[in-house]
């Protein structure tokens, strides 16, 4: 009967695995910037409705060529202008501005018309020209790089982009970059950014499986010795992996920045279950029991306790779902999902294959128990005879690791995910270098009385935030209505830069706006004035500060319109797609704090349940706590900043670490049970489930560890940090668990 049930456990599973595994090989990757934007929050909102007045910030590619030495050469820009007039005909390209077809406005008594910026077949007027433009500080970073050795061409595409019209968008441009062949190009946005995250994180996916395989198999052999005690584990895992994958898929969820993380974790994770149940198995092979008698008493002992841990661990990811941002929801459900998943794969699967398989040859070899049992019981004696010691090292390592958290600081850059020497980062740079940098900036300014923009009074005010704008808050390659006013005026003035101003008295003023009407100029101005003329945008470029930087600009800014502008007459608010991704990174790091409190309460609730005692529940936290602090202290020693990656590193490990807590204070309260005394109970549980804490925290610290290969700043912080608080997690619970419990028998 046993091996009927174990077949059909076997068939059920491979049977799921198919199907699960037909659906997982659909599954697409997607990255995109606004799945991270905050949920149900005024500031999304806000920005939606100005995204819908104007236009998104966020739908361009900046491109620049370079001539080696001046751009004000004739052959080049002939090069340039041919380059130019075939971006213009490329599909899902709705405009370009480029030096060779920007025409100056001339406004005479013949009307309105439009100069070439350039004479490029004119070698006088291109000569003067390149003085005027030299001399001007109206083109210096925008068109113009700063030592004029190569020009910006500026594409707007269309408006929020598809991901396929994105994929063929950049096809198409990366083609025709090929065939110019200029001297020096760089190019950067958004569609290039997508193409270099998703080109990675499908690479890195499989990267990463095969490392850990490697890795974990390693560690198999290393503990088992034998090719049942690899290839078990293994199918063990994979089932579960190729479950959730699939159910992702049935359930509409893309591969996303976090979610490619979930395979690797799940394999980590789900291999912390077969290790423990396998090694127990073997155990009481080695005592002398038949099979079926060893599979009974393993599954009583350590499959409750495995329960136990999947659920602290799936609690751990479920807390995620307190972030309001959804790709970051996502990873907590399907992460828990996932862990749960695998105990229940484990749970049937292991013991059917326990049942059909012959016993496996390592249950009759001693060699490594004889190792194992000599390694942990020299271990608990260090730990019995230095109590004291050990309570004030921990005592000393957390008041030191306090004064590091204290250090910690909430910071974060658009592009700090891609390593300098990434050609998307290299060309990132270039634009901060030689221009006015490539985040966006937006602002959005409304009139209080129900008066125009195009008041004159305003537009002194106006004039004064440009100017703030430019010299103390670092912005560049602005557009707004003062840049339209300057421009006009320039016009009625033969196309004189002396003239780039605003008029010195109103009566002037009011000649410019009429002349503005007559020549009806202001439907051209639709992308940064309202209609009805109450609503303006302050538009441009700056450096990627940082977002701790951009959040003390934005305080600066509003000391400055409070003290300085008439409140009186105009409003501001800064928004955009930058300002978000500031304010996620900011809730993700607040978050933390509230995730991780909401684990620590589920987690103690869950384990004084299981023990029926609060001093147990409390007593299991401790050892899980301190290797959050002493890493917590660690990341700001070293200047590691809390964002949206390291935000979620504390949460995702406690509730992974607490797992071998659970594992030795169940073997713990099962010796307890059987009579014997509290030091012999406590010492059987350090020689039996030390082995296994050790062993799963190997592979635990191995996959994670995994992750630092990645070329990804925030996947090798989140291996590197997550596999050092589960290295110093079990570090602790072999060496303080056992002195607090021993403290709390005194007591």
């Amino acid at each position: 009967m046993q091996k009927k049930t174990s077949i059909i456990i076997v068939i059920s599973l491979f049977v799921f695995t198919l199907i699960t595994g037909f659906f997982s090989s659909k599954l697409e990757f997607d990255y995109d910037f606004e799945h991270f934007f905050p949920q149900n929050d005024e500031d999304l909102d806000f920005f939606l409705d100005y995204r819908e007045a104007f236009e998104n910030d966020n739908d361009y590619v900046l491109i620049s060529i370079g001539n080696g030495n001046s751009v004000f050469d004739k052959t080049f820009l002939e090069k340039a202008d041919g380059f130019t007039k075939e971006l213009e005909q490329l599909k899902h390209v709705e405009e370009v501005l480029s030096p060779t077809t920007v025409k100056t406005p001339i406004i005479n008594s013949f009307g309105f018309i439009e100069v070439p910026l350039l004479h490029i077949n004119d070698a006088k007027k291109l000569q003067r020209d390149s003085i005027r433009i030299s001399g001007s500080n109206e083109f210096h970073k925008t068109l113009f790089s700063s030592d004029f050795k190569s020009i910006c061409i500026v594409v707007n595409n269309t408006q929020i982009i598809t991901k396929k019209a994105s994929d063929e968008l950049l096809n198409d441009l990366d083609l025709l970059i090929e065939n110019y062949n200029f001297k020096e190009l760089h190019y950067a946005g958004k569609i290039r950014g997508q193409k270099t995250y998703l080109t990675k994180m499908r690479f890195e996916l499989m990267l990463f499986l095969s490392i850990s395989i490697l890795l974990i198999i390693t560690f198999l052999y290393l503990s088992f010795r034998s090719l049942y005690g690899i290839i078990v584990p293994l199918l063990t895992v994979l089932i579960a992996i190729t479950g959730v994958l699939g159910i992702m898929q049935i359930t509409g969820k893309s591969l996303d920045v976090m979610s490619t993380l979930l395979p690797t974790i799940l394999f980590v994770v789900g291999m912390s279950d077969a290790v423990h149940i396998l090694n127990r198995y073997i155990e009481e092979l080695r005592a002398g029991k038949d099979k079926i008698t060893a599979i009974k008493v393993t599954f009583k002992e350590v499959g409750l306790a495995t329960l136990f841990t999947s659920l602290t661990t799936a609690v751990g990811f479920f807390t995620l779902m307190t972030v309001p941002i959804k790709p970051m929801q996502d990873f907590g459900i399907y992460s828990a999902i996932g862990v749960i998943l695998a105990f229940v794969i484990a749970i049937l699967f292991l013991p059917a294959t326990m049942t059909l398989l012959p016993q496996p040859k390592i249950a009759t070899k001693g060699s490594s128990k004889v190792f194992w049992t000599g390694f942990l019981s020299k271990s608990f004696i260090y730990v019995f005879r230095n109590q004291k010691k050990i309570v004030i090292g921990y005592f000393v390592i957390l008041i030191i690791s306090i004064v590091g958290i204290f250090q910690l600081q909430i910071d974060y850059k658009l592009l700090e995910d891609l390593s300098e020497d990434d050609p998307l980062q290299q060309d990132f740079r270039f634009f901060e270098n030689n221009y006015s940098g490539i985040r966006p900036f937006e602002m959005a300014i409304n009139t209080k009385d129900s008066s125009s923009i195009f008041n004159y009074e305003t537009i002194l005010e106006l004039e004064k935030i440009e100017d703030f704008l430019y010299k103390n808050y670092e912005a560049g390659f602005i557009l707004s209505p003062v840049g339209v006013i300057k421009s006009l005026n320039k016009a009625t003035h033969s196309g004189s830069s002396s003239y780039y101003n605003i008029p010195k008295n109103e009566q002037k003023f009011n000649v410019l706006i009429k002349k503005m009407n007559h020549l009806n100029l202001k439907s051209k101005l639709s992308k940064i004035v309202s209609k009805d003329n109450k609503v303006c945008r302050f538009t441009g470029k700056m450096d990627d500060v940082g977002s701790k930087k951009v959040k003390q600009m934005n305080i600066d800014f509003d000391n400055f319109f409070r003290n300085e502008i008439n409140t009186q007459l105009i409003n501001y608010k800064m928004t955009g797609t930058a300002l978000l991704i500031d304010k996620n990174n900011e809730f993700l790091a607040t978050n933390m704090i509230i995730g991780l409190s909401i684990a620590f309460l589920l987690i103690a609730t869950l384990i004084g349940f299981i023990f029926k005692s609060i001093r147990m529940a409390l007593l299991s936290i401790v050892p899980n706590v301190i290797p959050l602090a002493i890493i917590g202290g660690l990341m700001g020693f070293t200047g590691t900043t809390i964002n949206m990656s390291t935000s979620i590193i504390f949460t995702i490990a406690f509730g992974i670490a607490v797992d071998d807590t659970i594992h030795f204070l169940s073997k713990f309260k099962i010796e307890s049970q059987r009579g014997s005394s509290f030091i012999y109970s406590l010492k059987r549980t350090y020689i039996s489930t030390g082995k296994a804490i050790v062993l799963t925290s190997l592979i635990l610290c191995g996959g994670f560890i995994s992750l630092i290969f990645s070329d990804f700043k925030s996947t090798f912080l989140i291996g590197a940090y997550v596999g050092l608080i589960l290295f110093v997690a079990v570090i602790t619970d072999l060496l303080l668990l056992p002195v607090l419990l021993m403290m709390l028998k005194k007591k």
